[in-house]
C-alpha cells in the first residue's frame, strides 16, 4: 500500500476540514436522536423500552405512518409545475422561455421526478428536514438531482438556513474501489475500520444471541454485532468515510490580463470545495457550479436544496413529524391495549376454587369444558366489570386531538362529513381543514423553483451538446426544436413552482366555479372557460376560437353579403346585425 505524504498546505486544510466535521457532528448530536426516534416511530417501533409482562396486549394503532402517509400523496398528487419566465420580456427572451420551458417539462419526466419528490417529502416528514444535492450528469449532459440521507449532511452550527450558511459537509461512506476509481490520490486512501457503522473487511462471522450476528476481524481487535447476515455483508465491503466539503472562501489572487496584474476571486463564486478521506486529499479548488449565484437567481451558492418542517427559526434543522404526534398515539396505543386486556379479561374471567373442591389444573378457559370436583367446594365464575363509559370518551377525544395536531382530518381522507350538504360548504370545510398542508405545499413549492433554477443555471453554463425537445405551440401543433444550453447563457430567465395538489384552491373547484358563471351569463368569453379547462387537445380548441374570433373582428365586404342588391338586401333583412360590420 502507498503512503500518502501530504504538502503543509494540504495538511492543514485537511485538519481544517475534519475539525469543521467533528464540530457540526458533536453539535447535531441531539438532533440525530431525535431522528432515530422519530424513524422507529415511523416504523411502527411504539412499545420499544417498555417492560410489560407478556400477557398483556400491545396493540400499535400506527396513526403516526397513517398521518405521514396520507400527506405526502395530497402534496404530490398533481406535482409542481416549474414555469420558466422571461426577465426581459422581448420577443427573444420569450422565445427561449418557451423552449427552456418544454426542456424542463421533459427533463422532470426523465429524471423520474414524480417519484423522487415523494421520497424527498418523507424526509421532510420524518426527520424535519428533506435534502437534495444537484449535479451535472455527464452521461446525457443534462441536469439531475439525488436525495441526500438527513444522516450524511452537516453544516456549521450557527447556520439556520443555506443562505447564511458558512459551510456545509456531506459524509457518507463510499467503496474503496470507486474512491480510487473516482480520485488520482484515491490510491492513498486505506479502508476504515473505526467507523460506528461502516468498518473494513473482516472475518469470523457466528451466530450470537437475541439473533445477532457477530463478526470479529482477523486480529480479533474489534468485533461488531448486526441485525442480520445482509447487513454483516453490507459492511464487510472495505469502505472508507468521504467528505465532501464546500466552505465560503474570499481569497483572492493576482492574475495577469492583458499585460497588468488584477487582483480577483480566487474562487469565482467564493465558494471552495474540499473532498478528503482518512486523512488524504482528494479534491481542493472551486466547486463545479461556480454560477450558482445571485445574477442566475440562485438564493445561496451550495449545491443543495433544502426543505424545513417548521421547528424553530433559529434552527436549521425541521422538526420531525413523529415528534409533535408522540405522546398521543402512545397514549391511544395504552388505551387500546387496555381494552383489549379487558376484552380478553372478560371473555376469560378468573375462578375462585375452594381448597376443599379436589379441582387441581382442570381449568383452562376452554370453551365448553366441564370442571370435575369431587369435594364440598364450589367452584365460582368471577365476571369483571366493564370499562367505564369515559373510557371510549377519552379515546374519542385523544382522537380528536391527534387530528387537530396533525392536521390530518376526515377531509383531508375523504371521508364523509355529516354536517356539510352542499359544494359551497364542502369547499370551506375542505379549505378550513388543510390549512397545515397547505403550508406544507406552498414550503415545497420554494424548494422546486429553488431546484428549477438551479437545473436553469446548469444548463445554461454546461450545456454544450444539442439537445432537441418537443415544443406545443397555440395551434396544438407539437414542433421538434434543436438548441444548445451555452446558447442562452446571457438570456435573464426567472424560475417558479406552480402548487398542483389537492388543497382548497385545486383544478376541480375553479372549473365548476366558471361553468356557473358561465350557465348564467357572467362569464360569456369561450376562450377564457377552454382556458381555465383540463381538457385534451386544449390548445387547439383555443387556435380555433381565435381563428373565429379573428374572422369577426374583421370587416366584411359588400361582397361577402350577395352578388347583387337584392341578395345583399335578403341577408341585412334576415341578419340585421352584420350591418354594424360592413
Amino acid at each position: 500500500m502507498l503512503d500518502y505524504k501530504p504538502t503543509p498546505q494540504e495538511k492543514e486544510i485537511i485538519n481544517r476540514t475534519n475539525n469543521m466535521f467533528q464540530m457540526a457532528r458533536k453539535a447535531r448530536s441531539e438532533v440525530t436522536k431525535l431522528w432515530r426516534e422519530a424513524e422507529s416511530l415511523y416504523q411502527g417501533k411504539h412499545w420499544e423500552g417498555m417492560n410489560m409482562p407478556s400477557y398483556q396486549n400491545q396493540i400499535t394503532v400506527d396513526l403516526i405512518a397513517s398521518a405521514i402517509d396520507t400527506m405526502i400523496p395530497i402534496l404530490t398528487s398533481r406535482p409542481p409545475k416549474i414555469d420558466i419566465i422571461s426577465v426581459s420580456g422581448d420577443d427573444k427572451g420569450m422565445n427561449v422561455a418557451e423552449t427552456l420551458q418544454s426542456f424542463m417539462d421533459e427533463l422532470w419526466q426523465i429524471r423520474d421526478m414524480q417519484n423522487l419528490i415523494p421520497e424527498f417529502l418523507l424526509d421532510y416528514l420524518v426527520y424535519g428536514t428533506g435534502i437534495l444535492k444537484t449535479q451535472w450528469n455527464n452521461a446525457d449532459e443534462m441536469p439531475d438531482c439525488d436525495i441526500v440521507d438527513p444522516f450524511n449532511f452537516y453544516v456549521n452550527p450557527s447556520a439556520t438556513k443555506l443562505e447564511n450558511a458558512e459551510w456545509v459537509c456531506l459524509a457518507s461512506a463510499m467503496p474503496i474501489y470507486e474512491i480510487r476509481d473516482r480520485f488520482e490520490n484515491g490510491k492513498y486512501v486505506k479502508a476504515m475500520s473505526d467507523l460506528e457503522k461502516y468498518s473494513s473487511t473482516k472475518m469470523g462471522i457466528s451466530n450470537f444471541q437475541d439473533n445477532k450476528i457477530q463478526v470479529t476481524d482477523t486480529k480479533g481487535e474489534e468485533t461488531n454485532y448486526y441485525d442480520s447476515y445482509g447487513k454483516a455483508m453490507e459492511d464487510l465491503e472495505p469502505k472508507s468515510l468521504v467528505i465532501e466539503c464546500y466552505m465560503r472562501d474570499p481569497s483572492k489572487e493576482y492574475v495577469m490580463e492583458e499585460g497588468k496584474e488584477v487582483e480577483k476571486r480566487k474562487y469565482p463564486n467564493g465558494v471552495r470545495q474540499v473532498i478528503i478521506s482518512n486523512g488524504v486529499m482528494l479534491y481542493d479548488g472551486q466547486t463545479k457550479y461556480p454560477f450558482y449565484n445571485k445574477e442566475n437567481h440562485c438564493p445561496h451558492p451550495f449545491p443543495f436544496v433544502t426543505i424545513k418542517n417548521t421547528g424553530s427559526p433559529h434552527s436549521f434543522w425541521g422538526k420531525p413529524e413523529p415528534k409533535r404526534l408522540k405522546s398521543l398515539n402512545l397514549a391511544m396505543d395504552r388505551i387500546s391495549s387496555q381494552i383489549s386486556d379487558n376484552i380478553s379479561l372478560t371473555s376469560n374471567p378468573m375462578f375462585i376454587v375452594d381448597e376443599t373442591t379436589g379441582v387441581d389444573s382442570q381449568i383452562s378457559n376452554k370453551p365448553g369444558q366441564i370442571i370435575r370436583k369431587k369435594g364440598a367446594g364450589q367452584v365460582q365464575m368471577v365476571q369483571p366489570p366493564s370499562m367505564p363509559n369515559y373510557v371510549f370518551n377519552f379515546y374519542s377525544l385523544l382522537n380528536d386531538v391527534f387530528e387537530t395536531v396533525s392536521g390530518v382530518n376526515k377531509a383531508t381522507q375523504g371521508k364523509e362529513a355529516s354536517n356539510v350538504t352542499s359544494g359551497v360548504q364542502a369547499q370551506i370545510y375542505r379549505q378550513a381543514s388543510t390549512t397545515k398542508i397547505d403550508f406544507k405545499s406552498r414550503t415545497l413549492d420554494q424548494a422546486i423553483s429553488v431546484l428549477g433554477a438551479m437545473w436553469v443555471a446548469m444548463f445554461k453554463n454546461l450545456g454544450s451538446s444539442v439537445v432537441r425537445v418537443n415544443f406545443v405551440g397555440v395551434d396544438g401543433l407539437p414542433e421538434a426544436r434543436d438548441m444548445i444550453g451555452v446558447m442562452f447563457r446571457d438570456v435573464d430567465l426567472l424560475v417558479r413552482s406552480r402548487a398542483g395538489s389537492m388543497l382548497p384552491e385545486n383544478r376541480m373547484f375553479i372549473e365548476n366555479k366558471i361553468l356557473q358563471l358561465a350557465q348564467l351569463g357572467i362569464v360569456t368569453d369561450p376562450e377564457y372557460i377552454v382556458e381555465n379547462m383540463e381538457m385534451p387537445s386544449k390548445e387547439r380548441l383555443l387556435a380555433k376560437i381565435r381563428e373565429q374570433k379573428e374572422q369577426q373582428q374583421q370587416p366584411m365586404q359588400p361582397d361577402d353579403l350577395g352578388g347583387n342588391e337584392d341578395e345583399i338586401y335578403e341577408t341585412l333583412r334576415n341578419n340585421p346585425e352584420l350591418a354594424n360590420q360592413v
